[in-house]
């Protein structure tokens, strides 16, 4: 990898990049599942960009589809969190939906426009922790879409390097560092919880 201060495309996705970080650090603090979405899908829009500049053209539809997916079930979480009616299928529906075009989008940019590209497994590893992240939106919690989005920036890292995306991989560390705190900070929490239902029983 290599600093390119000679060249504007290159300092541009870095600036995008850039931006793309304070928004993964900040999104994997919180713990309400619709700021979450808001956050990441802030980030994805961002590295999505960043990702394109490069011609890094797979991770930037995917990062593009991964935004308007968070944005949308965002949407949809808000609506219930008001109190509205939101049958379950509309969420199986979209999932399925979004399911269908990351794999399909995998297909076209690695088989047929065939892009650039550091391999097709290793698109293909994150096509698989974006449908992960997908499962995620569905499921009550966010403890596996935390999960996968660890999986995805593993994988990214890969991708990074090979399209010179110096501060994406540094966004890639810190999101697995980020959340590596945050389950930190719940087992520290659940220990002393833990400590306190033991002292509480010993005194009966």
């Amino acid at each position: 990898m290599e600093i390119r201060l000679d060249d504007p495309i290159w300092i541009a996705s870095q600036v995008f990049a850039f931006l793309a970080l304070i928004f993964a650090i900040w999104a994997f603090q919180v713990k309400a599942k619709i700021k979450l979405l808001l956050l990441t899908g802030v980030f994805s829009t961002f590295l999505a960009v960043s990702a394109s500049l490069l011609e890094n053209y797979t991770l930037g539809v995917l990062f593009g589809l991964a935004a308007i997916r968070n944005y949308v079930f965002m949407y949809v979480d808000m609506r219930i969190a008001k109190g509205k009616v939101v049958k379950k299928w509309i969420h199986y529906g979209l999932a399925i939906v979004f399911a269908v075009l990351t794999i399909g989008a995998t297909i076209v940019l690695v088989y047929i426009i065939q892009v650039p590209t550091r391999g097709a497994w290793l698109e293909w590893l994150i096509c698989a922790t974006l449908l992960g992240l997908i499962v995620g939106n569905v499921l009550e919690g966010t403890n596996l879409m935390r999960v996968s989005f660890v999986a995805n920036r593993v994988f990214n890292i890969i991708n990074h390097v090979y399209f010179n995306n110096i501060i994406a991989v540094v966004i890639a560390v810190s999101a697995i560092g980020s959340n590596a705190v945050y389950y930190t900070r719940m087992l520290v929490s659940w220990l002393k919880k833990r400590n306190k239902e033991e002292i509480a029983e010993e005194q009966k």
